[in-house]
């Protein structure tokens, strides 16, 4: 009942049960399905059904909810410290496939962890520890480890971007990659086209499952080498 031109101090239906975690739920859901863009405090609130204003008490505001996601998605990424039962490159690909998981699970936030620096920083305090005491163990410097770190989570983000994009476990290159490269003059890019030619179609198709590991083992050997 609203008098004087006041709302009454009765909450509407659902403000009673409103917690920062029932809206950060909430909120996820209309990302995943929807993407980012459709992301509002209005419309968050509308779906919760409750008063827009119910909800700053729990998030000051748009920016607030995206790093509050961010941490939600990679909240479960506080891998149990194995020691030295489990050689260092090891823990540090479990970590790596964990982090992809998350964000495959979550495509239409990957975007916004990269851009957000609030979100970012949530990611980093949330998940760095089993990438960090890795390659802490592979005996880098402290200026090293922070440098491996960022170029293997770029790696997950880039890796991950494009495997949203696709939405499916294979990409289908090979059928125009090898009618382009089989229409190229004889002296343009030999190389390229006797490699490709080599691989043939079974060669060139592209299953993301595999092209993550082979780009993780890279890396991984880099670093060691790097440690040693």
């Amino acid at each position: 009942m609203v008098t004087g031109g006041k709302r009454s101090g009765r909450p509407r239906a659902g403000e009673e049960r409103l917690s920062r975690e029932a809206i950060l739920t909430t909120a996820l859901r209309i990302v995943d399905d929807e993407g980012i863009d459709a992301l509002t405090m209005r419309r968050l609130a509308a779906t919760l059904r409750v008063n827009p204003m119910s909800l700053y008490h729990h998030l000051p505001n748009k920016a607030a909810v995206l790093a509050g996601l961010a941490e939600l998605v990679f909240a479960g990424l506080e891998l149990p410290d194995p020691g030295d039962a489990v050689p260092w490159d090891e823990q540090l690909k479990t970590a790596a496939r964990a982090y992809r998981d998350a964000l495959r699970q979550h495509p239409n936030l990957a975007l916004q962890v990269l851009s957000d620096p609030s979100a970012v920083s949530n990611v980093v305090v949330v998940t760095m520890e089993p990438f960090y005491r890795a390659l802490d163990r592979a005996g880098l410097t402290p200026r090293q480890i922070f440098e491996a770190a960022n170029t293997l989570i770029d790696f997950i983000h880039g890796f991950s971007l494009g495997e949203a994009s696709v939405r499916a476990d294979t990409f289908e290159l090979a059928p125009d990659l090898l009618t382009r490269v089989r229409a190229l003059p004889a002296d343009k890019s030999p190389t390229l086209s006797r490699i490709v030619a080599e691989l043939g179609e079974d060669g060139l198709a592209y299953d993301f499952d595999a092209g993550f590991e082979s780009g993780l083992s890279t890396l991984t050997a880099g670093i060691a080498a790097t440690a040693h």
